[in-house]
């Protein structure tokens, strides 16, 4: 390629908040986009590097996209490059994992937590990012106790962890196996969390009870 014909690429970073709603549905928050193409479409959080880290673009795009001013873990997904994915001209993406519970990841109006499962057609390549964070947290979550512990809380049930890994599951676009068996041998296994003697009913008091749990000292 000649100087000539060559053209810098932007880079941006671009974020999917991830959560579990209270109905146990893992949740994408969304804003409005702010500038052309796409004005006023919901996409993923985003802005252009400027003179900063990764995390620090990552930080800036949740609080002035979505209003989310929390700390919340970030994990690394790739970097879309494509050279067709923006009308405008080449951009290349960093595209980051934001993980935390629902009261850190909330977003303020008019931005949005949309269930992944009812996701439609989104701007750019988002859907393939979030496509792609979504497969590296169901391929990750038990095995990086910063991740499970991000998404599950302090103490979760049982019932919880199984609706989470269902959740995954299908959104990977995997068969959904989860139960709540198999899930008590996963969590044991991890070494991170014990049960706790205690149950929680199911929101509306009906079901069966489900195992509260807790993370083992020193792993919380």
């Amino acid at each position: 390629m000649s100087a000539e014909s060559f053209e810098q690429p932007l880079v941006s970073v671009d974020v999917v908040p991830l959560h579990l709603g209270a109905d146990g549905t893992l949740r994408v928050t969304l804003g409005p986009r702010q500038f052309a193409p796409h004005l006023g479409e919901p996409a993923l959080p985003g802005v252009l590097m400027g003179r900063e880290r990764s995390v620090e673009a990552a930080a800036r795009a949740l609080r002035t996209k979505t209003g989310i001013e929390a700390e919340v873990l970030l994990r690394d997904v790739g970097v879309f490059d494509s050279p067709a994915r923006d009308p405008r001209g080449p951009t290349m993406a960093v595209t980051k994992l934001a993980l935390g519970p629902a009261r850190d990841l909330a977003p303020g109006p008019p931005a949005l937590a949309v269930p992944v499962a009812a996701l439609g057609p989104l701007p750019f390549d988002h859907a393939a990012m979030i496509a792609a964070a979504v497969r590296s947290l169901a391929a990750q979550i038990w095995q990086d106790r910063e991740m499970a512990r991000a998404l599950l809380g302090a103490e979760f049930t049982t019932r919880t962890a199984t609706a989470l890994q269902r959740e995954l599951e299908q959104a990977a676009g995997q068969a959904v196996r989860a139960d709540a068996s198999n899930m008590k041998r996963r969590l044991l296994a991890t070494g991170w969390v014990r049960p706790t003697d205690r149950v929680a009913l199911p929101e509306g008091a009906t079901g069966r009870p489900s195992t509260v749990w807790e993370w083992e000292p020193g792993t919380a």
